[in-house]
């Protein structure tokens, strides 16, 4: 049973003129999933698909690069719809959960609010959810999805120290942040692109996209760098528009 991602969003910390910043719409025959809801995403999921055929939100963490569209999701549900909507699930941690219910209290108007943490997992229209620690300052969960004989892991933000290995075994794709490259200075919570490459060939995955990639560098850089620790596998920088079949 094939599935798709959509990037939505593969910018780090904030949109650029040709990048949103992070989100993705996953697809499968029973449901669309938009998962994060950073900057821009919003514009990007209406220009594919009628938001009100929309089945489920789900946050990796509260960072507003995550986050901030979810609110043009909730004004387009709440004040744009001639007709009331039922709530649609929103997935998310608790602390994310709290933090956007404190700018809009009305949230659970136009959202199942329902709270996620690593270790949780869940069945949504015939396919699985799956939730990971990520290493990142504030409560993040990496996504892993399997449906049929496909599946696709999204690591959100983390350093290196997030359970990866446990989030990408054997993954048809592995969708990872790779925000630095080998001469940037250690930052903790987010990865280097070589690190992402490390980390795909530890979990045997068979397609590496990056993203959360940083602007104003050579980008092509950061595919080498990652592939230098995963040859074999095939490498691709994440872009805003690309459609990729699992499964297909």
């Amino acid at each position: 049973m094939p599935f798709s991602v959509t990037i939505l969003g593969s910018s780090a910390m904030f949109q650029t003129l040709d990048r949103a910043a992070s989100g993705y719409l996953l697809e499968y025959e029973a449901a669309r999933i938009w998962i994060d809801a950073g900057g821009g995403t919003w514009r990007n999921l209406i220009d594919h698909m009628d938001h009100r055929e929309l089945d489920g939100i789900l946050l990796s963490h509260r960072h507003p690069d995550h986050t901030i569209d979810v609110f043009q999701a909730f004004h387009a549900r709440h004040y744009g719809s001639a007709e009331p909507m039922d709530p649609i699930p929103l997935w998310a941690p608790q602390e994310t959960l709290d933090g956007l219910a404190s700018y809009a209290p009305e949230l659970d108007s136009s959202f199942d609010l329902q709270a996620i943490g690593s270790g949780d997992g869940f069945g949504f229209e015939g396919a699985r959810f799956s939730f990971f620690e990520m290493a990142h300052p504030v409560d993040t969960v990496g996504v892993r999805f399997e449906h049929g004989d496909g599946s696709f892991a999204y690591s959100a933000d983390t350093g290196p120290d997030g359970d990866l290995a446990g989030l990408a075994a054997g993954v048809d794709v592995f969708i990872c942040e790779a925000t630095f490259q080998d001469s940037d200075p250690e930052w903790h919570g987010h990865l280097r692109a070589s690190q992402a490459g490390t980390v795909a060939a530890q979990a045997n995955v068979g397609h590496l996209l990056l993203t959360h990639l940083p602007s104003r560098r050579d980008l092509g850089l950061s595919v080498a760098e990652a592939h230098r620790n995963c040859e074999g596998i095939p490498v691709e920088l994440a872009s805003d528009g690309r459609r990729i079949e699992v499964g297909a």
